[in-house]
């Protein structure tokens, strides 16, 4: 499922990509294999159009050893995916008895992969990202981060490392049903939505808006954001 087709390149997509889907997966090398770990991503204005992310983990998470300035870093930023049925090709398979022999189940899913080589964050700025993700997942009433009692607030941050990452590079898929027929589409949403399991009512909303352009892409993931 991984075609040219189904790529976006346009690099301003990685910060909405990381805003709308923040939680990441991060891989890097180790001496044994890779080594994994996950977490919040708080996008940033980069040296390039793509812009950087940062992020931060416990000193005693088994990766922390090999991240290390300058070690080139693979983070998988998850969106939605979906089972697609051909049942759901309203328009090409018509009748009780559709022949149906041609065709198969597919996956329609948004994906994004960024590379880039890692640094470390100094103190203020991973005071200023702890911040901002406080920000982001707190409600104007809900807890701020001048409640954090100071000695704790102080201390916690000894146990923990923040890293910023760069993005040298971009593999962005979306495939969400812009190579099937265009009069197949509205039962492909009809489908998911009666489904309703899982990522299904957001899939639903990525095929009826999608066209195949970073334009529509870009539309999609603001009004993600904005439910």
């Amino acid at each position: 499922m991984h075609y040219a087709e189904y790529k976006q390149h346009d690099l301003s997509l990685v910060l909405e990509m990381v805003k709308t889907f923040p939680f990441a997966t991060i891989l890097v090398n180790g001496s044994d294999g890779p080594l994994v770990a996950q977490a919040p991503l708080t996008p940033r204005i980069g040296e390039s159009a793509a812009g950087a992310v940062e992020f931060h983990l416990a000193l005693a998470n088994p990766i922390s050893e090999a991240l290390v300035p300058d070690v080139p870093v693979t983070i998988l930023v998850q969106g939605p995916g979906a089972a697609i049925s051909p049942s759901w090709y309203t328009s090409s398979f018509t009748g009780s008895t559709p022949d149906r022999s041609k065709t198969a189940p597919t996956y329609n899913y948004l994906s994004m992969v960024i590379r880039g080589r890692l640094s470390l964050m100094d103190d203020q700025a991973l005071q200023d990202q702890i911040k901002d993700l406080v920000l982001v997942n707190e409600s104007g009433d809900g807890w701020q981060i001048e409640e954090f009692a100071p000695h704790l607030w102080t201390g916690w941050r000894k146990a923990i490392r923040g890293y910023r990452l760069e993005v040298a590079e971009l593999d962005l898929t979306a495939k969400l049903s812009q190579g099937d027929s265009p009069g197949d589409k509205p039962g492909v949403v009809e489908g998911l939505r009666r489904r309703a399991l899982q990522d299904d009512a957001m899939m639903a909303r990525l095929v009826e808006g999608y066209d195949g352009t970073a334009a529509s892409l870009h539309r999609l993931l603001n009004s993600l954001r904005a439910q």
